[in-house]
């Protein structure tokens, strides 16, 4: 049946960049040869042609692997020349944007598989409108208008009845007395009023404001760059927000259910006499055997939920435990879509199949959270300590009690991580801000909002049309095309094939770790790091370059503590008390400053140097390598620069520390430095800088300015620092390194992925550099004042 229907025909699949649309390429490549051609409709993109696309986005995938194995990379390729050929089709314009020499490939297609879709849940609501909904409407427009007359496959999903009760059959959603034009121009038209309203002065105020706490001592240009970010996610979140509302005021899940149900009405309104037949998926996941065991695109439904559940980031679910969650394996899918392919309906004439498990295999919540604590008790997860993560035992309370709970421990975490963030910057404190473990919470609840409807459904979807179909096929067939869900084992599928394929996309850690046991440190091993990894892939190169902050990121301490350990020793010790008491009622503005601005807290800082003797103070300096400096030098910094220069590296120290300070310390370690220089008049310093502080966004001017005069490639050098003042710094090399980060940093750090290191002193050295006054030196020193 399957065999003889795609016999030397010519077959047109959309969506073939997808998980859906590649499989199906597959399948025919490995399993038909007797097709004739397959077309593959690809958009050409602003970076790539369509042609590109196909290699480097389709036939470099996994999928093909078994395929390659079977007949070799070289038969392989030119399988593919002979069999795909590409077909350039954009389903967001009218007349899918064909040349004439496409709609001729068009008219000649004899079977049309329409797998495109924006399958995320939460998807803006004009992308689902103009994938989903427009692009399958315009898709059947301009076949009629070819005047070709394919077998139409329209792929759905089983969930275009919306939150249904009962037996979901296999006919047209239930009519919500909707236009799905009207539905389809309102959609596809939120995206400019939703622009609009992120241009009013209260949004941009408000998004202004945020940029501020998060990254306000980077600097301006980076601020802007972030207020535009927020803007962008603002819009997004709007209309993701606003699809989500509409299509669950109509009683659908969510935007892509809703947008489905439209699309069926769109395409059974307008095909004509062409065949169509729907095919309605219900969740699909992972392979069960074909291309290959376990064969999976992204992460789907399930493994959010499965992957949460091992990592114990949800410790409850909502959901109908005795409830069905209709999943179906990927190639059950492929498969029973060309079977219903090789069937046509008579011309005019449509048929709805779905593809489902529920009534031939059903598989229970709670079977799945079933099997989900029996795989990781026998193989957890382990946190990054290389604990055991411990299972969480599930009771399933209502959506609303769920949610009501999850998003009172976000608004706590929130107020604490609020309080954290403004106290003193730190190493501890930003430990204590890596621990809060908000972000833990808001992915449980993201979790809970996008998935949790669907652990809720109390209903079977019907597969009459289905099954009748996998009875018509042949035995023969039905060994190489399985589609009956009866054929196979949840327990077999989910223990060894579904469950340690998500675990294996994540990455995640399930064996005890090598060497020494936790030991309740938080400091990261410096050994076999990516970073020390890269640094050594570099050796020998003198365009690399590695550019150290000092204060926080060498050097445990600050400019504040230079000063008072250099004034304290310039003066007798009977001023200390009056001196002391100037810096206590100073400091509260310091810190403002600092939290507002680096470079406004160095300008106004530096000037408690007015008047100061240069000479003294620089002596007092040198001094300060040995007293201050070296005390409170981290020497894992020390160790790291060495590599850097074992591996003929530059190494730069960059810093908003004055010269007076920060030169012994770079003459010690042999590297070049820059750093803040006082304006001296009459043989004073006047507390002003000879030229702008090297903060915020001026470092990352004088980083690239040093880049451009020495023939240094930034994209291949190293950065280290601690504050978020650091950014434009951090944001302009290769490997950014985010040594005992601020809260912020640490936070924005972990986000985009960069190494995070702590850094410790040599132990003793923990108090506040300060004179001895007990000492002879001093007391000769002091006592000539």
């Amino acid at each position: 049946m399957i065999r003889e229907a795609f016999a030397g025909k010519t077959v047109l699949i959309t969506g073939t960049t997808g998980y859906l649309g590649k499989s199906l390429v597959e399948k025919l490549l490995r399993s038909l040869p007797e097709v004739g051609r397959i077309n593959v409709a690809i958009r050409a993109s602003a970076r790539r042609p369509a042609r590109e696309r196909l290699e480097r986005e389709v036939l470099s995938s996994p999928c093909f692997k078994t395929l390659k194995s079977e007949i070799g990379e070289e038969a392989f390729q030119k399988l593919a020349a002979e069999k795909l050929h590409v077909v350039e089709i954009d389903l967001g314009r009218d007349g899918l944007g064909l040349s004439d020499e496409g709609r001729a490939e068009l008219k000649a297609s004899d079977i049309v598989i329409a797998s495109a879709a924006a399958v995320e849940f939460d998807n803006p609501a004009d992308l689902s409108a103009q994938t989903n909904l427009l692009g399958a409407a315009r898709l059947v427009e301009t076949l009629r208008a070819t005047g070709g007359r394919p077998h139409l496959v329209h792929v759905s999903t089983a969930y275009v009845g919306g939150m249904l009760r009962g037996l979901v059959k296999e006919t047209l959603p239930l009519d919500p007395g909707l236009n799905w034009r009207h539905e389809a121009e309102v959609l596809a038209g939120l995206r400019p009023v939703v622009e609009e309203e992120s241009r009013r002065p209260e949004v941009l105020n408000k998004l202004r404001r945020e940029a501020r706490s998060r990254v306000g001592t980077a600097g301006v240009p980076t601020m802007a760059r972030t207020v535009e970010r927020l803007r962008d996610r603002w819009v997004k979140d709007r209309l993701v927000e606003r699809g989500r509302a509409h299509a669950r005021a109509m009683g659908f899940s969510d935007i892509y259910g809703f947008t489905k149900a439209m699309a069926e009405y769109a395409v059974v309104e307008l095909h004509g006499e062409i065949p169509l037949s729907i095919a309605r998926p219900a969740i699909v996941e992972s392979a069960a055997k074909e291309p290959f065991p376990g064969w999976l695109e992204g992460f789907r439904m399930a493994e959010p939920i499965i992957l949460a559940y091992g990592r114990g980031v949800l410790q409850d679910f909502s959901g109908l435990p005795d409830g069905l969650l209709d999943i179906i394996p990927l190639d059950y899918v492929v498969n029973a879509v060309l079977a219903i392919a090789a069937s046509p309906p008579p011309a005019g004439e449509h048929r709805v199949y779905q593809v489902a498990s529920g009534t031939r295999n059903p598989l229970r919540v709670r079977r799945i959270y079933d099997e989900a604590r029996e795989f990781f008790g026998r193989h957890p997860l382990r946190d990054r300590y290389g604990q055991a993560i411990g299972s969480p035992t599930w009771t399933f309370p209502t959506r609303g009690e769920l949610m009501a709970r999850v998003k009172l421990g976000v608004r706590a975490v929130e107020a604490v991580q609020w309080l954290v963030e403004r106290a003193p910057v730190g190493a501890a404190v930003s430990r204590l801000s890596d621990d809060l473990n908000e972000e833990r919470l808001e992915r449980g609840l993201n979790l809970l909002e996008l998935y949790g409807i669907y652990t809720s459904v109390d209903a079977v979807f019907d597969t009459r049309n289905t099954y009748a179909l996998w009875q018509q096929t042949p035995a023969a067939e039905q060994k190489v095309f399985p589609f009956d869900p009866a054929l196979f084992d949840w327990t077999r599928y989910f223990q060894d094939v579904h469950m340690p394929t998500v675990v294996r996309m994540a990455r995640a850690d399930t064996g005890p770790r090598k060497g020494a046991g936790p030991s309740g440190s938080t400091a990261p091993k410096t050994e076999g790091n990516s970073v020390l990894n890269a640094l050594r892939r570099r050796a020998g190169r003198e365009d690399v370059l590695a550019v150290f902050d000092v204060d926080g990121t060498l050097v445990e301490t600050n400019v504040v503590e230079y000063y008072f350990w250099m004034r304290l020793k310039a003066q007798p010790l009977t001023d200390w008390p009056g001196f002391l008491a100037g810096v206590a009622r100073s400091a509260p503005r310091w810190l403002y400053l600092e939290r507002r601005s680096r470079a406004e807290f160095q300008r106004s800082f530096y000037r408690a140097y007015d008047g100061l003797d240069p000479d003294e103070m620089r002596r007092l300096g040198r001094e300060a390598l040995n007293e201050v400096t070296l005390r409170r030098i981290y020497p894992e910094g020390m160790r790291r620069i060495r590599e850097h220069k074992r591996a003929g590296h530059r190494v730069l120290l960059l810093t908003g520390a004055l010269d007076l300070v920060v030169e012994p310390l770079a003459e010690l370690l042999e590297v070049e430095v820059d750093s803040a220089h006082l304006l001296v008049r009459d043989g004073r310093l006047t507390g002003d800088l000879e030229k702008p502080p090297p903060a915020g966004e001026a470092r990352g001017f004088l980083l690239e300015e040093y880049a451009l005069a020495n023939g240094v490639d930034l994209a291949e050098s190293f950065a280290y620092a601690d504050s978020l003042s650091d950014l434009p710094m951090l944001e302009m090399v290769g490997t950014p390194v985010a040594v005992n980060p601020d809260p912020r940093l640490s936070q924005l750090a972990g986000q985009r992925g960069w190494r995070i290191e702590r850094w410790q002193m040599a132990p003793g050295n923990w108090h506040l550099p300060m004179p001895d006054p007990r000492s002879a030196e001093y007391r000769q020193y002091s006592g000539s004042r």
